[in-house]
């Protein structure tokens, strides 16, 4: 066995993928994108893996017998503990441990695990990062992952359509809508610092119910032949409200009232519309009607309404 010093390995938990193909030898847990089953010089080494994190993919080796063993599965969480090796005169990254990571109801602590690779659009995942970044409020970010990294909302939400033939109707189309409408929420001057980050958060999770509705196929799903997608919204986001209601309870409830408010049908108990659900509202119009003006901002603040041609 060689014989590396702690001085050539960075013992790190969880390094970005970008930094980690600098490393001697890393640890963590990431999405595990593709399988390719390939001939090596090395009798042991059968297995390619192309693991994916927010920075980029990166490709490791692992024996056969470590994915049956495991019961290793493509489009799931995996813990690796990777070293670099040799295979002939071929420097490469082969798995020392493999195991199997998605018995968690999440797919990570923070948006860095969003595997990039999954998403159609890599300029709108990058600009979904830039967006999270914009956010000052930690609880807040914090509710935004715990809504995002569900694992049966994750990949849906870089992946799946806006509509599917309306507005945004192709790959990556909701995540592309949300990031317009949240976009368009930050030039608002009038939100305190706290209420623009619930704005935001509002924005982005405003559609989260049609990851369950519809699929990257461009169909609707088995559910969402039965059930209209926001009537959803809450429910994905129930587990992360009850927790915000703890610590920000009149965040929580602006988050409600907001997205409730977006649901056809639904009138609010109030005359005098909140700003929150005004400016989301507008934002919303000008992302689907495919325009780009900020002006709404301006007319957002001094409370005019929406005129009859919006």
């Amino acid at each position: 066995m060689n014989t590396i010093t702690t001085n050539t390995i960075k013992d790190t938990i969880q390094p970005l993928l970008v930094d980690a193909k600098d490393y001697m030898r890393f640890t963590g847990r990431y999405y595990l994108c593709e399988v390719e089953y390939v001939n090596t010089t090395s009798a042991q080494e059968r297995c390619k893996l192309t693991l994916s994190d927010s920075s980029g993919t990166i490709e490791v080796y692992a024996r056969y017998e470590q994915l049956r063993d495991e019961a290793i599965l493509v489009d799931a969480m995996v813990h690796v503990e990777v070293a670099k090796s040799f295979i002939g005169e071929q420097s490469v990254r082969v798995c020392k441990v493999l195991a199997c990571a998605d018995d968690c109801e999440t797919i990570g602590m923070s948006l860095a695990a969003l595997p990039i690779a999954k998403c159609p659009r890599t300029d709108i995942f990058k600009a979904l990062l830039v967006m999270e970044s914009r956010i000052q409020s930690e609880v807040m970010k914090e509710f935004l992952c715990d809504v995002l990294l569900q694992k049966h909302v994750a990949i849906a939400y870089l992946e799946c359509p806006a509509t599917l033939n309306g507005h945004h109707s192709y790959g990556a189309g909701l995540l592309e809508h949300s990031i317009d409408v949240a976009w368009n929420i930050l030039g608002v001057q009038t939100f305190k610092s706290i209420e623009r980050d619930t704005a935001i958060v509002a924005a982005l999770l405003h559609d989260i119910g049609k990851t369950q509705t519809l699929t990257n196929q461009q169909m609707p799903s088995r559910l969402g032949c039965r059930v209209d997608s926001p009537h959803l919204t809450l429910e994905l986001c129930a587990g992360a409200l009850k927790k915000l209601d703890a610590r920000a309870p009149l965040m929580a409830e602006r988050l409600r009232e907001a997205w409730v408010a977006l649901i056809p049908g639904i009138a609010l108990s109030t005359d005098r519309k909140p700003l929150l659900i005004d400016v989301l509202e507008r934002s919303k119009h000008f992302s689907i009607e495919g325009e780009q003006s900020m002006a709404f901002l301006a007319d957002a603040e001094m409370g005019v309404p929406i005129s009859a041609d919006h």
